[in-house]
């Protein structure tokens, strides 16, 4: 009975949330977002894409559950009398099924501004369904990440359809030998996600953010204000974090995570002075672009260090002229002092289990470890 209940609410919330806008959409733009609805009522109706776990008065984390392709986690800061969000995850319809969920555990007042952290698709394709729901919203980037935005986000959209025949032939092989009904539920339910995301985003229309600037922008509110700030070139060369003075709380996008770094767009040098700028802010607590909320700054610092350590390693060995599939098999997670100390590949690992999902042969430790050790050497010298 309690579905039947929910699935009414879910209605309404929807008319309730939309129902106005779609009068300035076009044709095109309308079909679209229906659809769009149609899935996250689907997608909120069996499981919750996110969970939302209270961070501090007023502020939010809305950790993203595994998907076959990652939505990122989103900031949710409550204001006197709208939100601001941090970042929009892969797609529109999660996008939409987070305001629903919004909507039911946190709070009503409208979404105001969204802040995209920086360019990926994993943190923006959703900023449609936020224009959706609230024709004022404004949608905040730094001007690097709005131009990269303009340049790449088309194509890393098409990246990211052409990597899922791949992914859907790695589920298969899994499905084929996978010995328990869990496991093949499991596998039939990424199969369903991977087909959903090509329907969803073969037509999707791209929304460029509407403010940006280049260093600072500060939002005031009676309830404390919001300073968003670009605090050097980390995981791409745009990352912007969010910070509550008040609440002692601050969303870093993916500049810090619970994960290892992905350095494919990264500034390997310049990244663990740009934590350290973002670390002469007085917080508490860490809202990353994906993983757990960190409470203190320990793990920042593991994070940190690695990248400064596994930077310094791979440096020497290209000086050495060393070729990168030799440093691939020598540098392993047990001969990384930053990997090894306070626990953090252990940590990084967990969240990793708990956050994301993989497909490979090896541990998904091993395979970023990997993936970061070519990043670096290739990008080396960008600054």
């Amino acid at each position: 009975m309690g579905h039947h209940h929910h699935g009414h609410t879910r209605r309404d919330f929807f008319r309730h949330c939309f129902g106005g806008v779609l009068a300035g959409a076009t044709v095109f733009e309308e079909a679209f977002l229906r659809a769009g609805w149609a899935r996250a009522q689907a997608q909120t109706a069996s499981a919750s894409l996110f969970t939302i776990e209270k961070v501090a008065e007023g502020v939010f984390a809305a950790l993203a559950a595994p998907q076959a392709l990652t939505n990122s986690n989103a900031a949710i800061f409550v204001l006197d009398r709208d939100v601001l969000v941090v970042d929009a995850h892969s797609k529109p319809s999660a996008a939409a099924a987070l305001l629903a969920q919004i909507k039911r555990e946190v709070t009503d007042k409208p979404v105001r501004y969204l802040v995209n952290s920086h360019f990926h698709w994993d943190h923006t394709q959703g900023d449609v369904a936020y224009k959706t729901a609230n024709t004022k919203v404004e949608i905040i980037a730094s001007d690097a990440t709005k131009q990269l935005m303009r340049q790449l986000q088309r194509d890393r959209l098409k990246e990211s359809l052409e990597s899922v025949p791949g992914l859907i032939d790695a589920v298969r092989s899994r499905l084929s030998g996978a010995k328990t009904a869990q496991e093949r539920e499991w596998c039939n339910d990424q199969l369903r996600q991977l087909a959903a995301y090509q329907e969803e985003m073969k037509s999707y229309p791209l929304e460029l953010p509407t403010v940006s600037f280049a260093r600072t922008h500060v939002i005031k509110d009676p309830s404390g204000e919001l300073q968003l700030a670009f605090n050097g070139k980390a995981h791409t060369a745009g990352d912007i974090q969010v910070f509550s003075p008040s609440k002692k709380a601050v969303a870093t996008g993916d500049a810090i995570i619970g994960f290892l770094p992905n350095l494919n767009d990264g500034f390997p040098r310049p990244w663990p002075k740009t934590i350290d700028s973002v670390g002469s802010w007085k917080f508490d607590h860490i809202i990353t672009g994906h993983g757990a909320v960190q409470h203190g700054r320990a793990r920042m610092g593991q994070f940190r260090n690695y990248i400064e350590d596994l930077t310094a390693r791979v440096e020497r060995a290209k000086k050495a002229g060393t070729p990168l599939v030799e440093l691939q098999k020598t540098i392993t997670p047990a001969s990384l002092a930053t990997l090894q100390t306070g626990g953090f590949g252990a940590f990084v690992a967990d969240n990793l289990e708990k956050y994301s999902v993989y497909l490979g042969q090896r541990t998904p430790l091993e395979d970023r470890l990997t993936a970061n050790i070519s990043a670096i050497y290739n990008n080396l010298d960008r600054v």
